[in-house]
């Protein structure tokens, strides 16, 4: 089934046929422990583990693998459409099915999908049945009777606004009439479905063109019923569900779980590139539950489309291996292994074929063995050495992004992994743990697994916002499997806390500076490694930014295209930056529509230009709503510019056009120290040869963007003579106008503040 392309995004495919996971629901037989499973090491519930793709396989086929799929450490499968197709062959019959009753379609029966469900169980596996609630086939004629009345389907033509959520959810999706999934009476017909489902054995279901189906928020209590069934759910919502994307989002996840498509094909795509990649997420930065994710290095549908929209197909395995790697071995969501077709033709793939068992692979059982172990242990993600890395609390995944082999040494993030020597289960290579590194090296598929499943030892964490723009920050600090704990602020002496205590951190910080907590932990034996956190304050006056170094790139000039969505900052290639006298860097102002957009760098406004980052394709670096700056390396990261002080002060007494005190204050001008050369009154932001009350209110306009200021005003407007004007300035200046000093004693002149 066909869609349209919506934004810069790597993992967008044409047909609503792809997939996305979340945790959400856990039926009574996933929290209940499997004995068969556990002789597997396979957790009990879907959510903490990672689940096989069996894209078209026979039931039969499915069944005939158990063993080797509890074995390579999967904790479920994932099965096409059991719903009968319009006609048979080619994969995406499946995808415009008759009905919503289970019959025998090319992957098999009835009865062969419940002794799929029975035989699955004694091996601890769960199976998830996709289910295409959307739409059914194009051919009405063909359709289960009691929904061919017109009052079942809505009649708005055809998406073309996908960024509007009422065409979305009511508006067919290319030659396919939308079901009214909002009517009690459809709501029904597919809750009999899934019910019928649950008694033959099955887990779980994953819903086919989530995102054109509405949420309870929007009048339809479609999912809402889904929730009720009670089965662990997950419904495929491709790039932007349209709207205001992330409360969408979050509305979905109150019923079913949601893919993270963008972080996804960011992460193969660095593979591809052979870059790492810095991000974390996407959704998950944008306050949906990452618990409520799942991650997929490939689809059925970027592998089984041809031309863009199948943009993995030619990938090498081992590519789509090591990204992998990286997002299954994550802690906070699931993530799908696709067995590829074993064709790489759309009209060449047919329903009932059974695809690779790569998934036996010792790479891919390692990093599924790994999840498996870790349930329940803190997580963190790192670069280093040109790989990808994530830690946990006993063990971490290393994957490379060249994928080059070789020793390597990697940070051991936030000290997680705990010193030692450790047995990589890919290739059986050493590897050396410090508090701060990982050594080791990585064999020829540029993986490295290993970990202890020893109970985890002592721990310390710091939990606060990473960045804050209020004079005061409030941060926990808590301890796991010990029975004391300490913490030292920038270096200093280390100080017991009690668990659960909060501490407050920022006072007399200057905006752009950073705090770093280090935190560790005695369980009675041993101290856990220090672990350090750093938390920058931000000015929340300033503009939000974006800065280029263009040192290393020598760019003779540098555009910046920014979208979110379908909004943009202009037609590709967007503005062009500005170079910054204060920092040297290249310049541009984002947009408040566009702050959480992702960013494109280009050398020229030429449609062929060979010089841009990310590369054709790529999505654009993530802006998260901070100021930010592209350095070399290609590394995008948190900037907080404040303009260097000069190291040495003129030669000169700064030239002062009045020396007097403005006849209004009839007192002292506010004192200037001798660090640059400045013509006029410390204070007159106005210029107007007086400092006053309009001074204070022009210095506020400007810090809202209401007003600019000359250069010389500027340095004028730093009464405090920091080097930035805040809003201190203005406070500073309304005192002295008062006669007041910073205690409140009057008659005093009021100098610089601190």
């Amino acid at each position: 089934m066909r869609k349209r392309i919506t934004g810069l995004v790597l993992c967008i495919s044409i047909l609503i046929s792809c997939f996305a996971f979340g945790a959400i629901q856990t039926s009574a037989a996933d929290t209940s422990k499997n004995t068969a499973g556990a002789d597997y090491g396979l957790p009990g519930k879907i959510d903490d583990g990672n689940i096989l793709h069996c894209f078209n396989w026979k039931y039969n086929d499915i069944k005939n693998e158990l063993k080797s799929i509890a074995e390579a450490g999967f904790t479920a499968v994932q099965t096409s459409p059991a719903q009968p197709g319009d006609t048979s062959g080619k994969w995406y019959w499946l995808y415009q099915p008759c009905g919503f009753y289970v019959n025998y379609n090319d992957l098999g029966n009835r009865s062969e999908l419940q002794s799929l469900c029975t035989e699955a169980k004694k091996y601890g596996i769960k199976v998830v049945v996709d289910i295409v609630a959307n739409h059914l086939t194009g051919d009405h004629g063909k359709i289960q009777d009691d929904l061919k009345d017109g009052k079942y389907w809505h009649n708005n033509g055809k998406v073309n606004d996908w960024n509007n959520r009422n065409q979305l959810t009511k508006y067919n999706v290319g030659d396919y009439a939308d079901l009214k999934t909002e009517d009690s009476y459809v709501q029904s017909v597919v809750k009999k479905y899934l019910n019928d489902l649950k008694s033959i054995g099955v887990s779980g279901f994953r819903f086919d063109a989530a995102k054109h189906i509405g949420t309870p928020a929007e009048g339809d209590n479609f999912f809402k019923m889904v929730k009720d069934v009670g089965l662990w759910s997950y419904g495929e919502i491709l790039d932007n569900p349209g709207g205001n994307a992330a409360e969408v989002m979050k509305e979905y996840t109150k019923y079913i779980g949601v893919n993270d498509c963008y972080y996804s094909g960011e992460l193969t795509g660095g593979m591809r590139d052979k870059k790492v990649v810095t991000n974390v997420g996407h959704w998950s930065k944008k306050g949906v539950d990452a618990a409520k994710l799942v991650y997929m290095a490939e689809t059925h549908d970027t592998f089984s489309n041809n031309g863009n929209e199948g943009w993995t197909k030619n990938l090498d395995q081992k590519v789509i291996d090591r990204s992998y790697a990286i997002l299954a071995s994550r802690g906070d969501a699931q993530a799908l292994y696709l067995s590829r077709p074993n064709s790489t033709d759309r009209e060449s793939i047919y329903a009932g074929n059974k695809g690779s068992t790569h998934y036996k692979s010792k790479e891919v059982a390692a990093v599924n063995h790994f999840k498996n172990a870790m349930v329940g242990r803190k997580q963190s993600y790192t670069t280093g050495d040109g790989c990808d890395v994530v830690c946990r609390q006993g063990g971490a995944v290393i994957a490379s992004a060249n994928g080059s082999s070789g020793t390597k040494t990697v940070p051991n993030a936030d000290g997680l992994v705990k010193p030692g020597t450790y047995t990589d289960e890919v290739s059986g290579s050493k590897w050396t743990v410090t508090s701060t590194t990982m050594t080791g090296s990585l064999g020829s598929t540029g993986i490295a697994v290993f970990y202890s499943t020893a109970p985890a030892g002592p721990s310390a964490s710091a939990t606060a916002s990473t960045s804050y723009n209020t004079d005061t920050m409030k941060v926990t600090l808590s301890f796991e499997n010990a029975t004391s704990a300490q913490y030292s602020i920038d270096g200093g002496e280390y100080t017991s806390y009690k668990n659960g205590q909060v501490i407050t951190i920022g006072q007399n910080v200057d905006y752009g500076e950073s705090t770093k907590i280090s935190v560790k932990a005695y369980d009675g034996t041993e101290w856990s490694s220090p672990a350090t956190y750093t938390y920058t304050k931000e000015d929340p006056n300033a503009k939000q930014r974006v800065y280029f170094d263009n040192s290393s790139y020598n760019w003779k000039s540098v555009y910046a295209y920014i979208y979110s969505g379908a909004d943009n900052n202009g037609k590709w290639p967007g503005q062009a930056m500005k170079k910054d006298s204060s920092t040297g860097y290249y310049v541009l102002d984002i947009p408040e529509t566009l702050s959480d957009g992702n960013i494109i760098f280009t050398e020229s406004d030429s449609e062929t230009t060979p010089n841009r980052y990310p590369a054709n394709k790529e999505p654009g670096l993530p802006l998260e709503g901070k100021t930010k700056i592209f350095k070399a390396g290609n590394t995008f990261e948190v900037y907080n510019p404040v303009k260097p002080k000069p190291t040495e002060a003129p030669t000169e007494a700064p030239t002062q056009a009045a020396t007097s005190a403005p006849t209004e204050a009839n007192t002292e001008a506010p004192s200037q120290t001798a660090t640059q050369t400045i013509n006029g009154l410390i204070g007159d932001a106005n210029e107007d040869n007086k400092v006053n009350i309009k001074d204070a209110t022009l210095i506020q306009k400007a810090l809202a963007s209401l007003a600019e200021l000359s250069e010389n005003a500027e340095k004028l407007a730093d009464v405090n003579q920091n080097n930035r004007i805040d809003i201190k300035d203005a406070t500073c200046i309304q005192k002295f106008t008062a006669m007041m000093d910073g205690s409140g004693n009057a008659g005093k002149p009021y100098g610089a503040v601190s």
